[in-house]
């Protein structure tokens, strides 16, 4: 005996011998379920880009960077990731405020480890700049 494709139902004696399904229910309802296969939903279609996305290649300045191994250079570095993410329209909005702070904490870790130029330390005294600010050149 067949059976209907989509409910699996015995199909009626009376049916032509090339039918697969039942009724025109069971025909739209098989239709409907080969459609929602071929169309993803938007939801399935961006779960599916976001594993798909990979990171950005690094170049060669940034591996150079990255193997030196100075704290600095991976501050730098993750300075650079974390603003590429945050500029990227394609990271979740929940995400921003936690990558903001990891910035934020990033930024100020290099200031402090900046501390100025020992080069230049010795060369002018704030004093000396502030009178110097009114002299003209004649």
């Amino acid at each position: 005996m067949r059976t209907c494709a989509h409910c699996g139902n015995p199909l009626p004696s009376g049916m032509r011998s090339t039918a697969k399904y039942c009724g025109a229910a069971c025909r739209k309802a098989a239709q409907r379920a080969r459609q929602d296969k071929a169309i993803p939903s938007r939801d399935s279609a961006k779960s599916t880009a976001k594993r798909e996305t990979k990171p950005a290649p690094l170049t060669g300045r940034e591996f150079d960077r990255m193997m030196d191994g100075k704290l600095e250079d991976v501050l730098r570095h993750n300075r650079d990731r974390l603003q590429a993410a945050l500029d990227d329209p394609g990271t979740p909005a929940n995400a921003l405020p936690a990558i903001s702070r990891q910035l934020i904490a990033v930024c100020r870790e290099l200031e402090d480890m900046g501390g100025g130029d020992p080069l230049l330390d010795g060369l002018m005294d704030d004093s000396e700049v502030d009178a110097d600010v009114g002299a003209s050149v004649v």
